[in-house]
């Protein structure tokens, strides 16, 4: 096993070689060698290529929605390993056949999703485990948010703008989402989370490193026209922090590290049910991010943590909520285990996810080199969790539906909403007005 480690240690090093080469002034002038080439991801070889893994890494794949193929990676592997044991030094070997290897070696191997912890329950979004709840559940005749709002002259869908799933708050709308975004940044900064600010345009290597596969049939991202890097517009600021913290090496005791970010999110979202049209699936909304950088020992416990943040701020919201940890189908490929707090839209008749939180540990860290150093100068790969805070769109929907009277109006909102519009000077009272003049 020792020996499979070090081939594929070595073929790293000899990866960063061929890319010093590639650039120097002996290197070819030609419009195809001059970029030089992006270093591979230190992805866990010595786990992957080990064969006492193969059928739980199998099963592992086949309950994560079959995604990845671990039989490949091993193909493409021993014909590497042929290669290297036949008696050729690796610098004699012809650049391109090697680099074509490697590059069809990591193209297979980048597809394995993350192991699943133990306890993760099995199988599709049916068998979810519910954790808790709290709130008072709204079960009688209501209105959906958007016919609650058709007459406050607040909502506006100008399809000229960028489609269908265009919208606009005006007035009353805007003030209670600055609200609920402002009260969540707030609060999570309050316990202990520094802020910061990251671009909503990130590479496409960044997106793949975060877990973010594209699908052939729905590409879920969105990419610049014409570009070649293929810039994608970022569908969480998760995304953007971890473009940040890209080849960084910490010390441990800095850790964790906790981070937030408000910003726009950009999603190919597509409605499975007329319940889910309107405002719950949108091409973009605001959402507030929570983001951890920890040692190994510390990701569950920072996982927990996330969430006590959730279920706080939902919980001063009024609105009845429910936790569930997500089987293994939900968990996309970078989670090892997650969470999710689905709130009840009485108005539609069901729970939307308002937020997740996820425990990552080293797949993103592998991927874009964040690293750490013990005390006795050891580097070794942090873990990543990651956590909504609030989204924008669903939580106004589930705060109009659930604190709506028979006026069509908003009854009494909770005091962390009716403290931030008081301070604004916005509306107390949520109810038909006059047409923006």
């Amino acid at each position: 096993m020792r020996r499979l480690y070090q081939l594929a240690l070595r073929s790293r090093n000899l990866n960063v070689g061929l890319a010093r080469r590639f650039t120097s002034t002996e290197a070819s002038t030609s419009e195809e060698n001059s970029t030089p080439p992006t270093l591979r991801p230190d992805l866990n070889f010595e786990f992957l290529l080990d064969e006492k893994n193969i059928e739980a890494i199998k099963e592992n794949i086949l309950n994560r929605k079959g995604v990845g193929d671990i039989d490949k990676v091993h193909e493409k592997w021993a014909v590497i390993q042929k290669m290297m044991n036949s008696g050729e030094k690796p610098n004699d070997i012809n650049e391109q056949k090697y680099a074509q290897l490697w590059n069809e070696l990591y193209d297979e191997a980048i597809l394995i999703p993350n192991m699943t912890q133990d306890g993760v329950p099995q199988g599709s979004e049916e068998n979810a485990k519910k954790v808790s709840e709290w709130g008072e559940k709204r079960e009688d005749e209501c209105l959906t948010a958007e016919k609650l709002v058709q007459n406050w002259r607040s909502l506006l869908h100008p399809t000229d703008a960028s489609g269908q799933r265009s919208y606009v708050f005006l007035g009353a709308l805007a003030s209670l989402e600055k609200a609920l975004l402002d009260y969540a940044y707030e609060r999570v900064c309050a316990l202990g989370f520094r802020p910061i600010t990251v671009p909503d345009l990130v590479s496409g290597e960044v997106t793949q490193a975060c877990g973010v596969m594209q699908r052939s049939d729905h590409p879920i991202q969105y990419t610049l026209a014409g570009d070649e890097a293929h810039t994608k517009l970022s569908g969480t600021a998760e995304m953007g922090i971890a473009a940040f913290l890209r080849g960084r090496t910490f010390q441990e005791e800095q850790l964790p590290i906790r981070l937030v970010s408000l910003s726009r999110c950009f999603r190919t979202e597509i409605s499975k049910s007329a319940s889910e049209a309107k405002l719950y699936r949108v091409h973009e909304f605001s959402k507030v991010e929570m983001f951890v950088v920890c040692t190994p020992e510390q990701s569950s416990a920072e996982l927990d943590y996330v969430v006590e943040v959730q279920k706080g701020t939902f919980q001063a919201l009024g609105i009845h909520c429910r936790q569930l940890e997500m089987p293994s189908e939900e968990l996309g490929a970078s989670a090892a285990k997650k969470f999710d707090i689905e709130a009840w839209m009485p108005g539609r008749k069901l729970y939307g996810e308002v937020s997740s939180a996820s425990n990552c540990t080293d797949f993103q860290a592998r991927r874009l080199g964040i690293k750490y150093k013990t005390a006795d100068g050891t580097t070794k790969y942090v873990h990543t969790c990651n956590g909504t805070a609030l989204s924008s769109t669903r939580t106004l929907i589930s705060v109009l539906e659930t604190f709506q009277n028979d006026k069509k109006g908003l009854g009494e909102l909770p005091d962390p909403l009716r403290k931030r519009i008081k301070q604004r000077g916005g509306p107390l009272r949520f109810q038909p007005a006059k047409s923006l003049a």
